[in-house]
């Protein structure tokens, strides 16, 4: 290399350099790219209600336990060919009844105002 090429500014880098350059570049452009996707993923995980019916609605022991033991109650459901006839549902004032499938079905769908806790096949003896 000579003076006059140091002189023009036509000194080209060296290939490692470029290499190394875009390699850095690249890596920054991967990496927050991820954070960014992670970051959202956490987002939208966290604003999802609980996974578990039981943690949610805080069924300690007690009555409420009874009442869905005694009438083989399942907060997740039953099989599509398995038909409850009846239902644990939480009215707008707080209070846990126990009533049909139907006004159950009529509580989830949004038709009766509360909140449907549990689907019921009914006591052994039904």
């Amino acid at each position: 290399m000579d003076k006059g090429d140091v002189m023009s500014g036509s000194v080209t880098s060296p290939a490692w350099l470029r290499v190394s350059v875009h390699a850095v570049r690249t890596a920054t452009t991967v990496a927050a790219l991820t954070l960014l996707v992670g970051f959202g993923a956490m987002g939208s995980v966290t604003e999802r209600p609980p996974v578990d019916p039981a943690r949610r609605i805080d069924m300690s022991a007690g009555p409420l336990d009874s009442l869905m033991e005694e009438n083989r109650c399942s907060v997740t459901g039953f099989d599509r060919d398995v038909i409850p006839s009846k239902a644990i549902v939480r009215t707008p004032d707080g209070a846990t009844e126990l009533v049909s499938f139907d006004r159950g079905w009529a509580v989830f769908s949004g038709e009766i105002a509360g909140e449907l806790v549990a689907v019921c096949l009914g006591p052994h003896d039904a």
